[in-house]
């Protein structure tokens, strides 16, 4: 009976709701279509409502923060070390375009999946390629470092609060149907949780007072239920990752050229040196995607040591 109940509440509060990281893909890719790695698969089962669509966007939006907020102190400490930094001041001020796009995201919109599939096969290989160059720049020696020298607690609080407010609201809706399938809806308790003032611990104890109340056969009921709608909730995530896989790289190439109209008709940053590699970067990738290659993004030169080094 405990094993049975154990068995709901997981899959009914989906506790494993968890924060989005921009791990590298080594997904293989062809002209028309690319291979979803098994993570982003998960992180999309839950954005079958509008609710579990904007918890997904929100902590891809705090993972790109993050990182810009990071590579923003890395820029700084090598610029007080005399390196040349418009390699990745050029790559960082795409991943602050890439940031407004997340922001700009509808989590209501029908293709709210394929929107993330996306934004975040962006993040990635960005967040990857300013890694790879900072790499190039210095030895293990000096990257160690420099990791030292950056590695502050990076707390978001404003955002890090509404994606678990709407986490609060997902569960909240999930513990509704699951309130409904054993026939005993507690609004107020559910309203209590939502605002924070009674924890995920306290509602599992209340589920599991309730359960053991019911029969055998009512409790293998509910299970097979819950099972149902687990499977159902899956193939939906399966069949939207699988649609956004088609015209994957003609979209990606439209939001690249999106990007280097953008930066070619307003002052997207302050420096022009970094502005010309931005755009030269983003037509290279431009042009390897045309030839089929993937993944671009080498410097333009422009006389300097765009790859790095001390100037």
């Amino acid at each position: 009976m405990k094993k049975i109940l154990g068995i709901i509440i997981v899959l009914m509060l989906l506790v494993s709701i968890s924060p989005l990281a921009l791990a590298e893909d080594e997904a293989g890719d062809t002209k028309e279509e690319v291979e979803i790695d098994e993570e982003t698969q998960e992180e999309t089962e839950i954005m079958n409502c509008s609710v579990g669509a904007e918890i997904r966007l929100l902590q891809l939006e705090k993972a790109i923060t993050k990182n810009i907020i990071k590579g923003n102190e890395t820029i700084s400490v090598l610029k007080e070390l005399d390196y040349n930094t418009t390699a990745l001041e050029a790559i960082l001020a795409e991943l602050e375009l890439l940031l407004e796009e997340v922001q700009a995201a509808d989590p209501n919109a029908t293709d709210a999946v394929q929107v993330f599939v996306d934004l975040k096969s962006d993040a990635k290989e960005l967040t990857k390629e300013f890694r790879d160059t900072l790499k190039a720049m210095l030895d293990d020696e000096a990257l160690e470092s420099l990791r030292e020298r950056i590695r502050v607690e990076f707390q978001n609080l404003n955002l890090s609060k509404k994606i678990l407010n709407r986490i609060r609201s997902y569960n909240r809706n999930q513990l509704y149907r699951l309130y409904d399938f054993i026939g005993y809806i507690n609004n107020s308790f559910l309203d209590e949780y939502e605002n924070g003032n009674i924890t995920k611990e306290q509602m599992k104890n209340q589920i599991g007072k309730i359960i053991n109340d019911m029969t055998k056969e009512k409790r293998n009921q509910i299970f097979s239920e819950l099972k149902e709608s687990k499977i159902k909730a899956r193939i939906h995530a399966m069949i939207c990752v699988e649609n956004a896989t088609h015209n994957f790289t003609s979209r990606k190439e439209l939001r690249i050229e999106h990007r280097l109209q953008y930066a070619k008709n307003s002052q997207s940053h302050t420096n022009s040196w970094v502005r010309a590699e931005m755009q030269q970067r983003m037509e290279n990738r431009l042009n390897e995607n045309n030839s089929g290659n993937g993944n671009g993004g080498s410097g333009n030169g422009n006389g300097d040591n765009q790859g790095g080094g001390k100037q």
